[in-house]
């Protein structure tokens, strides 16, 4: 048989190769180097949280604190919600009145069956697990979907067995990525907004604005600042999604008013202003003030706790810590508020990206899983920085650096080296630096 009969013509073979075999570095070179150089107490691995998620192994980060407010309700008390349960019993619910439908709603399901202490043990998997597995699989469809429609935008794509290996590469990273295995392990609900988040994505690349405004509008439910969507379409005239997104709010506004009270909504304003002031020394909060709070501990690690997250203590107030988190953050959001997009970006796609990317980076405290939002917006980018040798690498350096946990990092914490900490932070800004620079647009303006 002619060896010409070997040749595969879809042109996409040899980018879905590398593809594959930059999978395979990530999931097994890296944690295997992690894992083999780590001292024995350090070795921790993305994989072992990838193997807890396909057992059903979370936990109650935010299920905890959820069911500490939920119980706040059952009897009468003065005291408004934020100041008795974050203020005076320190339990970290850090989320708007608003979030607290979800747990309703999982009770609601299955009254049995839902984690809201990390020592209850189920038959099977809690309903909490079962519906994280349905983010997930979300986002693998929609990381996916996304990578197709990348690819079909510069190949002339036709065999199906590249299509089906490309899926199974998207949920190969997916499973793999650390901050969104993070998420489900902790028991967090940023599982949701990660599955969300990619799904509002892949509607809004394919023209779907509304259907992405009303999920961008869920997620501001849960996560208040990604209502900065709002202005951003504003400033872009997407009434469609400007819209049902304000819609969709507004509505989730007003049923949680009615059920949990307007004071207890004013009263939230106090533990954003409090977190906005001190944000989070403890190394997983990869912020420009996680970064700055930790540098400060070098002198003063009993106030500055980079490896203890105690409940009730946070840093305390400092103002050059706090100006120049500010200063940055505003930097950040008005750089994607004031982004503007050209012929080479019709649907805005890369904006859209980049606002989601800049709400995330701008907050005081941004943890490991709040950047599972990466991997959706990698998948929207290797396909246009792939001919390009600079952006590429660059590229493949901030996913390589998102989709690893380094615990042995903490080695570092005493030490001036302890920036080293903040890699997930150095990893978001190469992608938010590759967002605004667009080196794949020869037509993009400033």
């Amino acid at each position: 048989m002619p060896a010409h009969s070997y040749r595969w013509s879809d042109p996409t073979a040899a980018f879905t190769l590398r593809l594959a075999l930059f999978l395979l570095f990530c999931a097994i070179v890296l944690n295997g180097l992690i894992y083999v150089t780590a001292p024995a107490q350090l070795k921790e691995n993305a994989l072992n949280h990838s193997w807890d998620v396909l057992n059903g192994r979370g936990s109650d980060d935010s299920w905890g604190a959820m069911q500490a407010a939920l119980d706040y309700f059952t009897t009468p008390s003065t005291t408004p919600l934020y100041s008795e349960i974050f203020f005076n019993r320190q339990f970290r619910f850090q989320y708007p009145p608003s979030a607290l439908f979800t747990l309703q709603g999982l009770q609601w399901l299955a009254p049995a069956n839902v984690r809201t202490n990390e020592a209850q043990t189920f038959s099977w998997v809690s309903l909490n697990d079962l519906v994280g597995w349905v983010f997930i699989l979300a986002t693998i469809v929609a990381t996916a979907a996304l990578l197709e429609l990348q690819v079909r935008k510069r190949y002339a794509a036709h065999s199906r067995v590249l299509v089906a290996a490309r899926v199974a590469i998207a949920a190969g990273f997916t499973l793999t990525f650390y901050p969104i295995v993070k998420a489900y392990t902790l028991g967090q609900l940023q599982v949701w907004i990660n599955g969300l988040f990619a799904v509002a994505l892949l509607c809004w690349a394919v023209g779907w604005k509304s259907v992405s405004g009303f999920l961008v509008g869920l997620t501001c439910l849960m996560k208040p600042h990604y209502g900065l969507f709002l202005p951003w379409a504003l400033l872009r005239a997407e009434w469609r999604f400007l819209a049902v997104c304000a819609g969709t709010v507004a509505a989730g506004l007003g049923a949680s008013v009615l059920a949990f009270g307007f004071a207890n909504h004013i009263d939230y304003l106090r533990v954003v202003s409090f977190l906005g002031e001190r944000g989070e020394a403890y190394y997983p909060n990869h912020s420009i003030n996680g970064l700055l709070n930790r540098i400060m501990g070098i002198a003063n690690p009993e106030q500055y706790k980079n490896l203890e997250f105690i409940a009730g203590q946070f840093p305390p107030f400092n103002a050059w810590v706090y100006g120049i988190a500010l200063t940055s953050s505003i930097a950040i959001l008005a750089g994607a508020l004031l982004h503007r997009s050209t012929t080479r970006d019709p649907v805005r796609l890369y904006d859209f990206c980049l606002m989601a990317l800049s709400c995330t980076m701008a907050s005081p405290i941004a943890w490991e899983h709040h950047y599972g939002i990466l991997l959706p917006i990698c998948a929207v980018l290797v396909v246009a920085v792939e001919p390009k040798p600079l952006p590429l690498g660059l590229l493949a350096a901030a996913y390589a650096l998102a989709s690893v946990y380094i615990p042995a990092t903490m080695l570092l914490a005493p030490t001036p080296f302890n920036f080293a900490q903040s890699y997930l932070l150095f990893a978001a800004l190469i992608v938010l630096g590759l967002l605004h620079w667009r080196p794949w647009a020869d037509t993009e303006t400033a």
